[in-house]
């Protein structure tokens, strides 16, 4: 359900307010002592009365990042995380807490993106030349396709022989290394 609510609000002021102390406090008792639907209609209760958090904390540390929707879902699951292992016993407030959680969560993603981001294939086109053809990384270095692909695919080869000597017998395995 608050995932539909995400996608569907924009700013931070169409969230629902958020919960007071109290009805805080109430809703995660709900859930330690609960079971069943009582116990999750409060989990959904945090989550949905804290998505002005997630927000808040997306547009004040990563405000110059492209795709904010993104990282407001990524921030939604550290919430979500946060609502399921807070511990009333510990003595913080939630919104510490969840903050923290919210932050990580989106810090993890921006490092596993940032990894993607460098990762360059030479069959991946970067441009077009004035007559509408695509150019490939292949193409600028100036190789030959089978100059770069041919050592590739012949160690892919080698790895597959040996996995298939591997099965033979030993005295056959003896064989054909004396022939080869």
């Amino acid at each position: 359900y608050f995932f539909h609510v995400i996608l569907g609000i924009g700013t931070p002021q169409n969230f629902p307010a958020p919960l007071s102390s109290e009805e805080e406090q109430a809703a995660f008792e709900v859930m330690a002592n609960g079971q069943g639907q009582e116990a999750e209609d409060a989990r959904q209760k945090l989550i949905l009365h804290n998505l002005r958090l997630v927000s808040h904390i997306v547009r004040k540390y990563y405000a110059s990042a492209q795709n904010q929707e993104d990282l407001v879902s990524i921030g939604t699951i550290g919430l979500c995380k946060a609502v399921d292992t807070f511990q009333i016993s510990c003595g913080a407030k939630f919104a510490t807490y969840a903050a923290r959680c919210i932050e990580n969560e989106i810090l993890m993603f921006l490092r596993r993106t940032s990894r993607q981001k460098m990762e360059v294939s030479l069959d991946e086109p970067l441009n077009t030349d004035w007559d509408g053809n695509e150019l490939l990384l292949s193409d600028i270095l100036g190789t030959e396709s089978d100059s770069v692909v041919r050592p590739m695919e012949e160690d892919a080869e080698r790895q597959l022989l040996r996995e298939a000597l591997s099965r033979l017998p030993r005295r056959e395995q003896e064989i054909i290394s004396m022939r080869f």
